[in-house]
């Protein structure tokens, strides 16, 4: 039986110095790592290379990170690839800004070798998102223990959604939540997993994911889903 293919990553940064910093906290892992920059090049390699996971700063000299994550999540030949912004701690806007971009993920500097080795092994891990999400604000009310919460969706797809909320919820267990789509008159109460936490910004935010989802319901989602998706790319 043949070993599976070492991740991809790509790291993207202006400063080299930035960059051969965090190939060498990266070196122990069977990867194939490549550098990048800027934003435009990274885009280039991103199309080429795929990479399962893409690690970058803010500021990538042509484009902000933001822009950056727009980029990719528009292309279909990268929009799957996980996204990791490296963040300084003390400007947690550009956490929000990129996670709403589309990010999965953020990591604060100074970087710790454990938090980034757990990050990149989740991140080159997890399945590919085959599944289209879009930019959407839903009210959502959160029950956690038979007691509720409400939140508001930030992103969403037929596998799960990324959302805020104005309370810390419990990192284990399951959530339900319970929402109307626009348009759609009957409502969605799904159970859900949470499967990573940020707690840059007023709101602690969470993606989660749908457990057990019936085809019904994966239909609605996914259709609501194509409908603001065929609009965002007029």
């Amino acid at each position: 039986m043949s070993n599976p293919e070492p991740p991809r990553i790509l790291l993207v940064d202006q400063s080299r110095g930035s960059l051969l910093f965090q190939e060498s906290i990266l070196r122990r892992r069977e990867a194939i790592i490549v550098t990048a920059l800027a934003g435009t090049e990274a885009l280039e390699i991103a199309r080429k290379d795929r990479p399962q996971l893409i690690m970058f700063a803010f500021d990538l000299f042509d484009m902000n990170a933001p822009e950056f994550c727009r980029e990719i999540r528009a292309d279909s030949s990268t929009r799957t690839m996980s996204l990791l912004l490296v963040c300084e701690r003390d400007s947690p806007e550009h956490a929000d800004l990129c996670l709403s971009a589309g990010c999965n993920d953020v990591i604060y500097r100074p970087l710790e070798r454990m938090e980034l080795d757990g990050k990149v092994a989740r991140l080159t891990t997890i399945p590919s998102r085959r599944e289209l999400r879009t930019l959407t604000r839903i009210e959502v009310s959160v029950e956690n223990n038979g007691r509720f919460l409400i939140g508001r969706s930030i992103n969403v797809s037929a596998n799960g959604m990324f959302l805020e909320v104005d309370r810390v919820l419990p990192s284990e267990g399951k959530i339900r939540l319970h929402f109307y789509l626009p348009a759609d008159p009957k409502p969605l109460q799904l159970d859900c997993e949470v499967l990573r936490a940020e707690f840059a910004g007023s709101a602690a935010k969470y993606g989660v994911r749908f457990i057990s989802l019936g085809d019904g319901e994966r239909e609605r989602i996914e259709r609501y889903v194509r409908r603001l998706r065929s609009r965002e790319l007029l």
